[in-house]
């Protein structure tokens, strides 16, 4: 396949006309290749098959690119994806895959090749480009490469600088909290909560007792400091 894409590269160039393409392209063969030829061209002749290039083509491939290998390269399309690639190599291997199904070229195939090109792009570009619905596969390749560039660009500027998401975690960490307790009182929450609870509305304290009476460890009443009696 890829010697056939040369040979018509050349032929372009040269501007070939078409009755000497066969002659030019059959005499580049060497070894094993000008044996099988010289062997399809009787076949060709015995068969009344006419000697073009067109026909050289397809009896060339149906030797060196059997169908097994074509749909090999089908099914390989079909599953492309742009994975971990640049969307550079992903492009690359788009180009070098879609020329073995038909079904992407002539007429409605540049849709079809750019929907289908859409759908490979890893999520972060194929949302950003998705909805601008370019049917246009050069200007859609384009503008993919410059976006995955951008992107690329930007995620190693903050990866050198140490990244936006430093600072916005230290501002979400400062923010938690909307106030401080006041220095007097840091560290003392634990005594004062091990020391007093609520029970039923009354105070419990850790040195007296419940449901409203409360003594010193003195013996003493909270409410008039005379001993005998305690009363919160």
């Amino acid at each position: 396949m890829n010697w056939i894409t040369e040979i018509e590269k050349i032929f372009n160039v040269m501007e070939c006309p078409l009755a000497q393409k066969v002659r030019l392209a059959t005499y580049m063969l060497t070894a094993d290749a000008h044996f099988w030829w010289e062997g399809a061209l009787q076949r060709m002749i015995d068969g009344g098959v006419h000697l073009n290039w067109d026909n050289f083509k397809r009896v060339f491939l149906e030797k060196y690119f059997p169908d097994d290998v074509r749909s090999q390269k089908q099914v390989e399309f079909l599953e492309l994806k742009q994975g971990n690639d640049t969307v550079a190599e992903y492009a690359s291997k788009f180009d070098s895959l879609v020329r073995y199904c038909s079904h992407y070229h002539g007429e409605g195939g540049e849709r079809a090749k750019c929907i289908k090109f859409v759908n490979g792009l890893r999520p972060k570009v194929k949302t950003t480009i998705n909805y601008q619905e370019i049917y246009h596969f050069p200007t859609l390749v384009n503008k993919c490469r410059i976006f995955d560039h951008d992107n690329c660009a930007r995620a190693a500027f903050y990866k050198e600088v140490g990244g936006p998401m430093r600072a916005a975690s230290s501002d979400a960490s400062s923010k938690s909290k909307p106030y401080s307790a006041p220095a007097r009182f840091r560290g003392s929450k634990t005594a004062a909560s091990g020391s007093k609870s609520f029970i039923g509305g009354s105070i419990v304290s850790a040195v007296g007792s419940v449901a409203g009476f409360v003594s010193t460890p003195s013996g003493k009443c909270w409410k008039c400091g005379h001993p005998g009696h305690s009363q919160f």
